[in-house]
Formats: structure tokens, C-alpha cells, sequence
């Protein structure tokens, strides 16, 4: 009689154990793989080195928690999570500049040493800064963004606080010709008095007179200087961006050549009165109107009239996909329909807001013969 009761159970036990051995068998040579292969690199301790050389010569720390060679697995697991916990608060700073949600500690366990470690840390790294008390405070730092699946980018990132800014919250990124000549942003601030400047960069800000007030000459040109960079203001921090590869990424000589031009932009806007703002006139005339030649808005009209047909060509197929699930209560095709559905309605949206605003510059006399 226990036999035929403990059969049934011991069965799907069994089942689940060796299933879950034959999924975490891959991981684990994963793990190991990664174990070993970290342990017999030197390249870690190579730029370990390198990063002690350069913070001496800044005169500031290398804060990169340092490589440990000749550890067992299982305290290389250990290890690992070691490393992404010491980065959270370097990484919050950054995220905090992002706009995203600040990451806490996790407390140990031993699944977060196992499945941590395929992460390889964190996703920032190369760290050098002053105290953080220090005036100002400064920390150089590189991060790994994930483009697709073969692709990944590495950024140089520098953050800078000192008590001596207030800076209204803006950012500046390089445009694209191409993007900006056929769909400009309407939020971005533009210069008659710097076309360069404006050409180069879109410059985003909530408040476009604090923005104006901040944005000088001397400002414009440093950034103008440097066309790769990408920058963002709030308050009494600024942080700025780029794509380091080949040299730059092995011998890191970019550093204090950046750090010089940040030391430039800080002694520029300290001396900036903030309350100083343009007025309306002002901003008026330093305002450049939007004026196209009748081969770029016919160029626009057939971009954004494809852009329309394509999002009613998706509607009109996610619809009965949408009804379909509602009177069969299939979850699949719901899925299906809000999968072609949504981007449909955002297709079509975006290309008739634009395709009205092209039209109303026409109707303004703005769409012009050249």
C-alpha cells in the first residue's frame, strides 16, 4: 500500500530534479568557463596599472575595485557579487543623471552569486575620482552599452558636481543631418547668431530663457569643439558622454584632454549670471524660422505619407486579430493584435502630426521655390 502512494509522487519529483539539473548544466560550464578565463587573463591587471598611473597623475584615486587572481569557483562567484554591489553607488549617480530608478544592495545568496555572474560585474568600470567631499567632485568612469545582439558600445562618462553651478536641467546631443532635415524637433533650441552650433546639436531644455541665458558664446564653442560629445546639465552636476574605440579604449589618453575642457565649460559658467534672462524679443530674433524649399517638403509629404500608410496598414490587419480575441478569448491573438496595433496607431499618428505641421508651413509661406 506505500508503494502504490509514494509512486505517483516520487515521479514528478524525480522529474523536476533532473530537470533542473539539465538547464543549469549549460550555465554552469558557462560559469566555469568564465571562472577560468578570468583567472588566466592579465589583461584586467594590465589596466588596473594603467588606471593607478593615470589617477597619479590627475592627483586623484583609481576607485575600480582591484582584480583578485587565483581564487577557487566558488569564491569567484562570491567575488563577482562583491564587484557589482561596490559599483551601485557610481552607477546611481549616472542613472540618477538618466533619469532612471536608483538600484539597491541585494542582500547575499546563493543564487545571486550563481546567476550574478553571468553578468560580468556591472556595466561600469574603469573608475578614477576624487573624495567625495572634494570641490569639485569628479569621477571618469567607462560603460558598456548593448546595442543588439553582436553590438556593443563603450562610453567614456564623466560626471562633475561643484557648489559653484546651478544650471538649468538641458542636454546636448549630436544630430543627425538626415533625421533633422526631414523631421526637426520643435523642442529644440536653435541659434540664428551660432548656425554651427545649431546644425551640430540638438539642445533640449523645459526652461528655453534659463537655457538661452546659459548657452554663450564661449559656452557654444566648446561644445562645438568637441561634435562627438553628448552633455547634460541639472543643477550643479554635469555629466558628458562619448564613444571611445581602438587607442582610446586601450591607452584611456582621452581622459585629461577632456578633463581640460571640462575644467574650460566650469570657468565659463560660473561667471554666467543665471538671472540674467533674454526677453522675448530677444529670443524672438535669435529664433531661426523654419524655411524649406518645395524639394524637401514634397521629400516630407512622401516620407510622412508612407509613414501614415504603414500605420493604417497595420491597423487594419491588427483589428480583426483584436476582435477575434474578444469573441474567442484567445490570449494569442490579442497578443498578435497589440503587437501590430500599437506601433500602428503610433505610425499614424506621427506621421499625420507632421504632416500637418509641413502643411502649415506651406500655408505660411515658409515652403519656398529654393
Amino acid at each position: 500500500m506505500e508503494q502504490t502512494i509514494t509512486d505517483p509522487i516520487m515521479g514528478p519529483v524525480l522529474f523536476v530534479f533532473f530537470l533542473i539539473i539539465i538547464l543549469h548544466f549549460p550555465i554552469t560550464i558557462l560559469t566555469i568557463f568564465m571562472w577560468i578565463s578570468g583567472q588566466l587573463t592579465k589583461k584586467d591587471m594590465k589596466r588596473y596599472e594603467k588606471l593607478n598611473t593615470i589617477a597619479n597623475d590627475l592627483g586623484i584615486k583609481n576607485q575600480t575595485f582591484p582584480p583578485q587572481k587565483n581564487l577557487f569557483y566558488f569564491s569567484w562567484l562570491v567575488y563577482q557579487k562583491r564587484v557589482r554591489d561596490y559599483y551601485v553607488p557610481f552607477r546611481n549617480a549616472i542613472r540618477e543623471m538618466d533619469g532612471l530608478s536608483k538600484l539597491q544592495v541585494k542582500p547575499d545568496s546563493i543564487p545571486r552569486y550563481f546567476y550574478g555572474s553571468l553578468f560580468l560585474g556591472s556595466d561600469l568600470s574603469n573608475i578614477i575620482s576624487t573624495d567625495e567631499s572634494a570641490e569639485p567632485y569628479i569621477m571618469v568612469s567607462q560603460e558598456k552599452v548593448v546595442r543588439g545582439k553582436n553590438n556593443v558600445d563603450y562610453y567614456r562618462v564623466i560626471y562633475y558636481r561643484s557648489n559653484e553651478l546651478d544650471l538649468p536641467k538641458c542636454k546636448v546631443e549630436p544630430t543627425s543631418e538626415l533625421i533633422d532635415s526631414i523631421a526637426p524637433d520643435e523642442d529644440d533650441i536653435n541659434f540664428v547668431s551660432d548656425d554651427d552650433f545649431s546644425k551640430k546639436f540638438d539642445l533640449m531644455g523645459d526652461d528655453e530663457s534659463k537655457v538661452r541665458a546659459l548657452f554663450k558664446d564661449n559656452v557654444r564653442r566648446i561644445m562645438t569643439n568637441n561634435p562627438e560629445w553628448k552633455w547634460k546639465f541639472d543643477g550643479n552636476r554635469i555629466m558628458i558622454k562619448y564613444i571611445i574605440s581602438g587607442s582610446t579604449f586601450s591607452d584611456m589618453h582621452d581622459i585629461k584632454p577632456s578633463l581640460g575642457e571640462l575644467s574650460l565649460l566650469h570657468n565659463e559658467l560660473k561667471t554666467i549670471d543665471i538671472t540674467d534672462l533674454p526677453t522675448e524679443e530677444e529670443i524672438a530674433q535669435d529664433t531661426p524660422e523654419e524655411i524649406i524649399d518645395k524639394k524637401l517638403y514634397n521629400k516630407r509629404l512622401a516620407t510622412f505619407g508612407c509613414t501614415m500608410g504603414c500605420g493604417t496598414l497595420a491597423l487594419l490587419f491588427a483589428l480583426p486579430l483584436l476582435l477575434g480575441s474578444f469573441v474567442r478569448l484567445d490570449f494569442e491573438m490579442l497578443f498578435l493584435g497589440l503587437f501590430f496595433g500599437v506601433p500602428g496607431i503610433l505610425l499614424f499618428l506621427y506621421g499625420r502630426s507632421e504632416w500637418k505641421r509641413n502643411k502649415r508651413l506651406k500655408a505660411e509661406g515658409k515652403v519656398r521655390d529654393q
